[in-house]
C-alpha cells in the first residue's frame, strides 16, 4: 500500500517522512511560494524534492501551471518523479502531456473528483492517458483556488470502490483522510494507495506536519496491511 502525504513545506518534515516510510511526499509549489497556503517557492521545491529521492522516496510536484511549457520548465527544474495534474484537461491535451512527461522519465498523476457514478466512466475514459488516478473530493480546494484536493473532506467511497475495480491503473484514493478514518477507507476502496494533506497539518502551522499525526496514519495503514 503507498502512503502518499502533502504537502511538505520544509526540510525537516521532509527529512521526518522518508525516515517513517512514506512512499509518496508531496509539494506544492508556485513561483514565489504562499506560505500561508503550506505553497513553497521554486527554489525550495528543488531542495526538497532532491531531499525525498536522495532518501529514495518519490517526489510528487503539484503547480499552479496548467500550459505545457510552464509544465514543462518546473519539471526540468524541480526534476520530481511524478506530475500530479489537479485540474481537468481533455483527453488530446492529457495524452500529449502523458508522452512529454514520460519522455522526461516523469509519471503522470492525474486528479479526479469523485461526484457521483458519472466519475466513474469518467476514470475508465482517461486511464489510458494517465500514469496514475488520484481520486479526490469534489469541494473547493483550500490551497489553490480551481484546483482538485486540499478540500479537508470525505467523498462517497462506495463510488472510490467501484472506480478502483473498473480501472486497470493504480488508483491513490485521498479527500479528507486522517488517522481516524484511513482503515475504514482502506477496506471499503482497496486501493493501490492512500493521501492525506489536511488532517496532518498543525493548526495555523503554514503548512508543517503535526508527526505525532503522519507516525499514527502511516502506523493505521501498515496495519491494514498486514491484517
Amino acid at each position: 500500500m503507498i502512503i502518499q502525504i502533502y504537502a511538505i513545506t520544509n526540510e525537516p518534515d521532509a527529512l521526518a517522512l522518508c525516515g517513517m516510510g512514506v512512499d509518496h511526499i508531496g509539494i506544492v509549489a508556485s513561483e514565489k511560494g504562499n506560505p500561508q497556503r503550506g505553497i513553497v517557492s521554486r527554489e525550495k521545491a528543488m531542495r526538497l524534492a532532491s531531499i525525498i529521492k536522495e532518501y529514495g522516496k518519490i517526489a510528487s510536484l503539484i503547480v499552479d501551471a496548467v500550459e505545457f511549457n510552464d509544465i514543462m520548465l518546473w519539471v526540468k527544474s524541480v526534476h520530481p518523479n511524478i506530475f500530479h495534474l489537479c485540474r481537468g484537461l481533455p483527453i488530446e491535451k492529457l495524452s500529449t502531456l502523458k508522452k512529454i512527461l514520460n519522455d522526461e522519465g516523469v509519471s503522470l498523476m492525474y486528479a479526479v473528483p469523485v461526484k457521483g457514478t458519472f466519475s466513474i466512466k469518467y476514470a475508465e475514459s482517461i486511464q489510458e492517458y494517465v500514469d496514475f488516478i488520484m481520486l479526490d473530493s469534489p469541494f473547493e480546494s483550500k490551497q489553490m483556488p480551481g484546483f482538485v484536493g486540499a478540500s479537508g473532506r470525505t467523498h462517497d467511497w462506495t463510488i472510490s470502490a467501484k472506480i478502483v475495480q473498473a480501472v486497470y491503473k493504480p488508483v491513490i484514493l485521498g479527500g479528507g483522510l486522517s488517522p481516524d478514518n484511513v482503515q475504514d477507507a482502506i477496506r471499503i476502496v482497496r486501493p493501490f494507495g492512500v493521501d492525506a494533506k489536511s488532517s496532518l497539518d498543525l493548526p495555523s502551522g503554514y503548512g508543517k506536519k503535526d508527526l505525532s499525526k503522519v507516525r499514527e496514519f502511516v502506523k493505521k495503514v501498515r496495519s491494514v496491511e498486514s491484517a
